[in-house]
């Protein structure tokens, strides 16, 4: 992986590769699901929540990040507002505009408000790589004289579809073609 990397970033990157996907991430951080999603085209997120609203070939599903509970579901067939990138939400929050991203574009924070952070393995392609980084670090920096301390993410089952924080940054979701999986903090 060292042709076209710049040399003050190979070090780096062996670091990175060198990590272990164990998918056990640091306190406080746990997983608390992964929900199965044949065809997974969108997902977003209420403002100021943790519902993750899911949109598939097989309709749109209302997810509770904190608890990785299904809590609602709409089996019709439902195609989001593209131009906008929103999407109508279902159950509890019936009628709310969601912003969604997926494979018509759009992202989720790659940030939470207390500086964790999320990102994508620069050089990783085709296999996409995920890193969750602590505040004052990421994938590429740490401060001098502080131990890097970065955790691959587990392997994805399927092509990436998004991925990042809820806006509480108290979940950190990544959806793939197949699935959702969920971890959350207290």
């Amino acid at each position: 992986m060292t042709g076209g990397v710049p040399s003050h970033l190979r070090s780096r990157f062996a670091y990175l590769d060198s990590l272990d996907p164990s998918g056990v991430l640091p306190d406080p951080w746990r997983e608390v699901g992964v929900i199965h999603v044949g065809g997974l085209w969108h997902i977003g997120f209420a403002d100021h929540t943790d519902l993750m609203l899911i949109i598939s070939v097989s309709g749109r599903g209302l997810v509770d990040c904190a608890t990785g509970t299904k809590i609602a579901r709409d089996d019709r067939e439902y195609f989001p507002a593209l131009g906008s990138l929103e999407a109508e939400g279902i159950g509890a929050l019936e009628n709310q505009p969601i912003r969604i991203a997926g494979i018509h574009g759009g992202a989720l924070s790659r940030f939470s408000s207390d500086g964790w952070s999320v990102d994508l393995h620069p050089l990783s392609w085709p296999n996409e790589v995920l890193f969750l980084s602590p505040p004052d670090q990421g994938k590429i920096w740490t401060p001098e004289g502080v131990e890097a301390q970065l955790w691959k993410l587990p392997p994805l089952a399927s092509s990436l579809v998004a991925f990042g924080f809820s806006p509480t940054g108290k979940s950190l979701v990544v959806a793939t073609s197949s699935d959702v999986r969920i971890f959350h903090r207290g």
